[in-house]
């Protein structure tokens, strides 16, 4: 069941596209009765590497390789975007 929003007690909206990865989050913060709410939206913005003709790819069938041990993993933008929203610090 689809619920209707009332956008007159909009607090903030905050959208942010990231091209190195193609996705774009939007974070809209609302409040309904009293209740702080917010509504996440993770999109793909370029479209998918397949025709809907074409079979979807396989999985490959040997293991990918590991990252190294001495390399550092770099922490993915849309999570550090959302933690800095969801703590209230500025970006």
């Amino acid at each position: 069941m689809y619920q209707l929003l009332d956008f007159r007690n909009l607090i903030s909206v905050i959208s942010y596209q990231l091209s190195v990865i193609s996705y774009q989050l939007s974070v809209i913060s609302y409040q309904e009765s009293g209740v702080r709410r917010l509504l996440l939206f993770i999109l793909a913005t370029l479209p998918l590497p397949h025709s809907p003709t074409s079979p979807l790819p396989h999985f490959p069938t040997s293991p990918l390789p590991h990252f190294p041990t001495s390399q550092p993993l770099t922490p993915n933008p849309l999570f550090l975007l959302l933690n800095c929203f969801l703590n209230h610090k500025k970006i």
